[in-house]
């Protein structure tokens, strides 16, 4: 009995000091990684919405998501200010691609045209679905004002709101485009109830 008490004793030793070091550091780091995570998102929504000064927050988001259980994924919204006039507005949506949760930023202006996408933390295949954060794909939403829902095609794309899927990575796409859908429902939402507010 006595040789199963010691080292029991000497391990529990251990995991209690270890604990004790890992939360620690998460109190000394935590500071730090959330400042480096707003940074990122200010500098997404920057990157869609380049003419704006600023970002305030919308309100009421909740309002709207829970008529549609569909645009859940779009987790914030932020109207974009130039001086004293709203120019557009910036969601922040988080999809379920193939690799788990992409967060994906995407710029719409006050007339519903798509201004920019930006990709963020993601866990897509490399070579694959990360090619969601290149060009020849985020620029197939750059410039479309949807007259009808965005839809992946694997060929023959004949209308702008259908959008080529990346080779191999046919989740990420549809992930990406559905989160884009999201955030035009949601933006064509907050027009109707009186403007970008």
């Amino acid at each position: 009995m006595r040789d199963i008490v010691k080292p029991t004793v000497v391990l529990f030793l251990i995991c209690t000091v270890i604990t004790f070091a890992l939360a620690f550091t998460n109190a000394m780091t935590a500071g730090k990684i959330d400042e480096m995570i707003r940074l990122e998102q200010d500098n997404a929504r920057r990157k869609v919405l380049s003419l704006a000064d600023s970002f305030e927050e919308i309100e009421g988001l909740e309002e709207i998501v829970s008529r549609n259980a569909e645009l859940d994924i779009v987790k914030k919204a932020y109207k974009g200010v130039k001086g004293q006039e709203t120019i557009g507005n910036v969601f922040l949506v988080e999809s379920k691609g193939y690799g788990g949760s992409i967060t994906i930023t995407v710029g719409i202006d006050t007339e519903g045209k798509i201004t920019g996408v930006e990709i963020g933390d993601n866990n897509e295949t490399p070579g694959l679905g990360t090619k969601a954060k290149d060009e020849p794909f985020i620029s197939q939403f750059v410039g479309i004002i949807p007259e009808e829902p965005l839809t992946v095609v694997k060929r023959n794309k004949t209308k702008s709101e259908e959008i080529d899927a990346i080779s191999s990575a046919t989740i990420t796409s549809r992930a990406v485009t559905k989160a884009v859908q999201a955030a035009v429902d949601i933006n064509a939402e907050l027009m109707k109830r009186g403007g970008n507010s």
